[in-house]
């Protein structure tokens, strides 16, 4: 890794990141998206790999598979907390509401 800024930067981030004043995921952002605009970055071969392997460090694979598989299983939850209601017979038919309203005459 060529980019002394970039060094600073990550240390910068990393301390943060183990103080939890700053999530992973930002932090991983915030290296992509300098990596992106430095002129020095964007000359150096190897600083993308470099970014991957602390990417893999500081935001391990385990921990977004993880994240997903909550987000899946919230999904079927809520896919199946909205079919017992169907089937509980709380919804009313627009048929009946027309039969409330002639009540009223």
């Amino acid at each position: 890794m060529e980019c002394d800024r970039l060094k600073r930067l990550i240390k910068n981030w990393y301390a943060q990141v183990q103080d939890e004043t700053m999530a992973p995921a930002r932090m991983v952002a915030f290296m992509r998206q300098h990596v992106a605009e430095c002129a020095i970055c964007l000359r150096d071969p190897f600083v993308r790999p470099e970014i991957e392997k602390i990417t893999n460090i500081v935001l391990p694979p385990e921990k977004l598979r993880v994240t997903a598989d909550e987000e899946h299983e919230e999904d079927e939850v809520a896919e199946t907390d909205d079919t017992e209601t169907e089937e509980s017979g709380e919804h009313i038919d627009d048929e009946d509401e027309e039969d409330d309203e002639d009540d009223d005459f």
